[in-house]
């Protein structure tokens, strides 16, 4: 049988220091069986829920077994529309209106679509692959960005279909051989600290659902500031802790994912960190764009069956519904979505 991870405690929290914190929930690996249970707590300062004690670092691979999605087989990834098609005339102008970067390349009555299109939140996200909006690319310009924990390569390859220049770390050897066969990008092996890219090398740096597996945000967010140009963007996505299936399904939802999610900071907590750790025009906000996926995952393992992502089934009627309250709990200015987007600058040169 293979042995629980070994942990430690955790003296105080990992975003803001504070040392008073309360207990929320103990849980066992919902996904993975991997052996023991896990505690989470709560700041009592900043509200970041964090696993205390948690696994201690030379622990953390054997959390990731071989049938974690990392190392799965071929990923899917969305085909672009074909150049001058008429879907890619209405994406150009979808991202142009959104971006508030013009496009010499859409017309006058594409313009006048895009910017009616650009008001939809899921058409945004359409026109950009799946991707989140703060990570466009200036029309016409070169841009270098590098992905942190790319998984299987599926963003990576959305980046680099939209004019990227478009790189990857992984620490995993699995997990960035299948990025690069999805994305055809170039994905080195190692960890923030330990790259060996020089200062200053980036347009953009982003992680998706990466973050809440740091043992310790700080440090990596001070090599993401060191890591970009002057001017550059960093855009992080990972799984809010105030989440509405968060909040409904307590300890089943997938927000958690005990023993490998870390540490997870609500948005405004996160905002204030990356403003202590340099960055400037630190916004967080959430998104529903997971809310159907994470809700019927919950219900499932509620009634005490097993989910897989990688097997997704078509969503039900209550997922969907589930859904459309969150996304309008979220466009009413709720922070209760699936996710947390932080978008932040490194200070441009004077």
């Amino acid at each position: 049988m293979v042995p629980a991870p070994r942990t430690l405690e955790v003296a105080s929290c990992p975003v803001c220091g504070e040392q008073s914190t309360r207990t929320c929930f103990t849980a066992p690996d919902l996904l993975h069986a991997v052996p023991g249970l896990f505690q989470y707590a709560e700041c009592s300062g900043c509200r970041t829920v964090f696993q205390n004690p948690r696994v201690r670092d030379e622990d953390l691979g054997s959390c990731y077994p071989q049938d974690y999605y990392t190392h799965g087989g071929s990923a899917w990834v969305p085909t672009p529309a074909p150049v001058g098609s008429l879907r890619d005339r209405l994406r150009r102008a979808i991202r142009a209106a959104a971006d508030g970067m013009p496009d010499e390349r859409v017309s006058p009555g594409f313009r006048f679509a895009g910017r009616l299109l650009a008001l939809h939140p899921g058409l945004r996200r359409r026109a950009r692959l799946g991707l989140v909006d703060g990570l466009e690319l200036t029309p016409g310009r070169h841009g270098r960005c590098l992905e942190v924990g790319p998984g299987q390569g599926i963003d990576l390859f959305c980046l680099r279909a939209l004019g990227w220049e478009a790189h990857g770390l992984d620490v995993d050897p699995l997990a960035a051989e299948q990025a690069r066969a999805t994305s055809g990008c170039e994905v080195r092996l190692g960890t923030l600290a330990s790259t060996d890219y020089p200062p200053s090398s980036f347009d953009l740096v982003y992680m998706s659902h990466v973050f809440e597996h740091l043992p310790d945000p700080r440090p990596a967010l001070t090599r993401c500031l060191a890591l970009l140009k002057p001017g550059g963007r960093l855009v992080l996505v990972y799984p809010n802790p105030g989440a509405l299936s968060a909040r409904l399904y307590g300890p089943t939802s997938v927000v958690w994912d005990p023993p490998r999610h870390l540490v997870l900071p609500p948005s405004r907590s996160v905002a204030a960190l990356a403003e202590r750790c340099g960055f400037v025009e630190a916004r967080a906000s959430t998104t529903a764009r997971q809310a159907a996926v994470h809700c019927e995952a919950a219900r499932r393992r509620r009634r005490g069956e097993r989910w897989d992502p990688l097997h997704l089934e078509k969503p039900r009627l209550i997922d969907r519904a589930f859904a459309l309250a969150e996304a309008l709990l979220v466009t009413s200015g709720w922070p209760v979505g699936e996710e947390v987007v932080l978008r932040a600058r490194r200070l441009a040169a004077p």
